[in-house]
């Protein structure tokens, strides 16, 4: 799952990457962000390199957004990946960087059954996630090295001694 901001209401939300493609000359990104339990929404947003890596622009035209329909609901009902080379299709291996936004309405290509995209994904051996996996990585706690132990109780058992010896001193003053 990848990270996204929705530009038009500035909110961040969970997204699939589906895969990372060319047509023609330009790199696009296929994803899609959950509608509900059953069905997801599909997206397509250029790919652009800046100083940060390669990340989304998504700045599609109509033209090219009708164009990249044809292709991707090609690509969506399973069509070999020859005949999808035909078409001047190709699978790339671009990973992402930084901050992405996309626009909803500029991108937005279709609805899709989740079960079926997921048969499309193995269809054409794309990495799917586990959905058991979380998405944020909680670091793993190390445990008191036992050397140290030893260290750590002396080092209590004096401060104990100290209040103990301040509380007598303050006892035989008082009386």
């Amino acid at each position: 799952m990848y990270e996204l901001i929705d530009e038009n209401n500035n909110i961040k939300m969970m997204a699939l990457i589906i895969c990372t493609f060319t047509y023609g000359k330009t790199n696009y990104c296929l994803y899609s962000i959950d509608r509900d339990k059953n069905d997801t929404n599909i997206f397509v947003s250029k790919i652009v390199k800046n100083s940060l890596g390669y990340t989304l622009d998504s700045n599609i035209s109509d033209d090219e957004l009708k164009a990249l329909e044809d292709i991707i609901a090609s690509f969506l009902s399973k069509t070999s990946l020859d005949k999808l080379r035909e078409q001047g299709f190709s699978l790339t291996d671009i990973k992402l960087s930084g901050i992405n936004k996309f626009n909803e309405k500029k991108c937005y290509i279709t609805t899709y059954n989740k079960s079926i995209l997921k048969e499309v994904m193995l269809n054409y051996n794309l990495e799917i996630p586990n959905n058991n996996t979380p998405i944020i990585k909680v670091k793993k706690s190390k445990p008191i090295n036992k050397s140290n132990i030893g260290s750590i109780l002396g080092i209590i058992l004096g401060i104990l001694t100290i209040i103990i010896c301040i509380l007598a001193i303050i006892k035989i003053i008082f009386n």
